[in-house]
């Protein structure tokens, strides 16, 4: 008796019926009725209970009111209703559009690094360009918050925004790498940045700042090691996954023992887990095989000729005058400064071109340079300077952000062929590929110093040749990963070698190749080659420098200037991530996490 009660309440008619509108003065809004007088609502429809509140609240005001005079009645009372509402949605509308549009200010601001307190700027032109061209709207462009408060703020909420996007793709890596570095802020806390790169079932990449540690106390291997543990925490991530751990030459990173480096081989050793590939920042090599090679007899007289002229301001002054004055193509001398890697060559060129200009000064000030009319060392003087211009040539090479561990190990293997071939001509005394001592040529008296540039060559092969000994140690599955069908099956792991037989077969795949080895990889079916596919993977997500970790260190250094040192490592997180981060704030996402909209005083 008790289910026969009630499915005959569930299926009694409780749809709202049109006559009660004029009867009850109630219309129906959702699933319940709404009375448009008190704008209470009753959440069962029944004509009882629409009456009864009638009835008890109302009848004595309206019994009286009938035929047309009641249904204007009512037409006013709902009329009164939509308008209110209609009020209010509008108003919730704009308050929103008002914080959405400072979310975008702040994060145009925070991807240039830019101070909080420049929002208010920022709102002052906003101001001004509204008076001109929109005067009915400033009122609007008034209420959009951008204080300095409210910009840190927003900047904090889409920085966890793009770290909460970072963890959901990093669920979903199948490989990934690490590429760390550490360097000193203006207010000399040691910043330790992690970047990631990971590479998913469908070979998509994603390379991201993963995190930002500051470092208060020592950085040694270990508090390293731990830093890199809290990020793994984070984004829970598994060891087992990890291709590559990239770092610079610091003896706490790259340390066998007590470093980074180290660290890591002992707990894999510990856990029984196959330790991922270890690289040194190519591009910290190359810099290092530059800067081993002796060309001290030539840059130490050079930089001393540079000094006499920049560390002095009236000489500086009058140097650049005369340079003028003579309508010389360079205008000005560069300084050299060991840790810009490139300045060397720069320095170098400049004098070399300028020498006759940079002898005169010097001999009008009283301080001779017989070396500049010193052919022999204007000889070494010019070699120094090309053959720094084709090291620059390759480090530029070696920037970038998107750029494979294949691609820069090609870059590496053209180099040292080069050096071959500089090597042969120069004993042949050929000087083709040496632009400034082609120049000399012309004018020179003496012989070239074919000893001082073969000797230079001779130790550029032997430091590239001991530099580079762990890449060259994976040559082989480097080429397999840069081209699968010029591959030596024989000498392919086991488990890939039948896959790359039926791969080498494929025509259709062959002509796929030509898109591109990111694209190739991603349109390989994983059914038919799951091993090749693991194997491109590992080799995908591998940092082959520590170039973003550069980068974002200059941005750091414009972030918490001088001027900004009291900015917080929350906030100097958040500016490096939106900064820095390839992804974009789901502002949809964070406007929806907010519980109400309001402007900010």
């Amino acid at each position: 008796m008790a289910e026969k009660r009630k499915r005959e309440i569930d299926d009694e008619c409780r749809q709202f019926q049109e006559e009660w509108s004029l009867k009850y003065f109630f219309i129906k809004s959702g699933e319940k009725a709404l009375c448009v007088i008190c704008n209470e609502t009753v959440a069962v429809m029944k004509e009882y209970n629409l009456r009864c509140h009638h009835q008890s609240k109302h009848q004595e005001k309206y019994v009286q009111l009938e035929g047309k005079v009641r249904a204007e009645k009512f037409s006013k009372l709902q009329n009164q209703l939509t308008s209110q509402r209609t009020l209010f949605s509008k108003s919730s509308n704009e308050n929103e559009s008002l914080t959405k549009a400072s979310y975008k200010v702040a994060y145009v601001l925070a991807k240039s690094g830019k101070p909080f307190t420049d929002g208010e700027v920022v709102k002052e032109c906003l101001l001004e360009v509204a008076e001109e061209l929109c005067p009915e709207k400033s009122k609007q462009f008034e209420n959009v918050a951008l204080g300095a408060n409210t910009i840190a703020r927003r900047v904090a909420d889409m920085g966890e925004n793009i770290v909460t996007q970072i963890a959901k793709n990093a669920s979903k890596f199948r490989h990934f790498s690490i590429a760390m570095d550490e360097s000193l802020d203006s207010c000399s806390t040691s910043q330790l940045l992690v970047f990631i790169r990971g590479v998913d079932e469908d070979m998509n990449i994603t390379q991201e700042l993963a995190s930002l540690h500051s470092m208060y106390g020592t950085v040694t291997g270990e508090d390293i090691f731990n830093e890199l543990k809290k990020t793994f925490a984070d984004y829970n991530l598994d060891w087992t996954n990890l291709s590559c751990l990239t770092v610079d030459g610091g003896k706490n990173m790259s340390g066998i023992k007590k470093g980074l480096v180290g660290q890591v081989k002992q707990m894999c050793n510990e856990k029984n887990i196959i330790q991922p590939m270890f690289l040194h920042c190519i591009i910290h090599q190359q810099a290092l095989c530059a800067k081993y090679v002796d060309i001290s007899s030539v840059l130490n007289p050079v930089v001393k000729m540079v000094n006499l002229i920049r560390s002095h301001g009236l000489n500086h002054r009058q140097f650049r005058d005369m340079l003028k004055d003579t309508d010389t193509e360079s205008q000005d001398l560069p300084h050299y400064t060991a840790v810009r890697w490139l300045s060397c060559e720069k320095v170098l060129s400049r004098v070399f071109k300028l020498r006759k200009e940079i002898g005169d000064f010097l001999e009008s000030k009283g301080k001779p340079q017989p070396l500049l009319s010193d052919e022999e060392w204007v000889w070494k003087l010019a070699f120094a300077a090309d053959i720094t211009s084709h090291l620059n040539f390759l480090n530029l090479k070696l920037q970038g952000e998107q750029n494979l561990v294949s691609d820069l190990y090609t870059h590496l293997k053209a180099f040292r062929s080069k050096l071959v071939l500089f090597l042969e001509q120069v004993q042949a005394n050929n000087l083709t590929h040496f632009q400034q001592c082609k120049v000399f040529m012309a004018e020179a008296t003496a012989e070239f110093p074919t000893s001082f540039a073969c000797e230079i060559i001779k130790d550029l092969q032997l430091q590239f040749q001991q530099r580079f000994s762990d890449l060259d140690s994976k040559a082989e599955e480097v080429r397999l990963f840069q081209n699968p069908f010029e591959a030596d099956v024989a000498s392919c792991p086991d488990e890939l070698q039948l896959e790359v037989i039926e791969l080498q077969a494929n025509d259709l795949l062959r002509d796929k190749f030509k898109i591109g080895l990111v694209g190739f990889y991603q349109f390989l079916p994983k059914e038919d080659f799951p091993n090749v596919k693991t194997f491109a993977s590992r080799y995908l997500s591998i940092f082959g420098t520590t170039y973003l970790c550069e980068q974002t260190f200059s941005r750091m250094k414009y972030a918490k200037n001088n001027l900004r040192t009291n900015l917080s490592d929350d906030n100097l997180r958040s500016l490096l991530m939106l900064g820095t981060t390839n992804l974009k704030p789901e502002m949809s996402a964070i406007l929806a996490s907010r519980k109400q909209f309001h402007h900010s005083h």
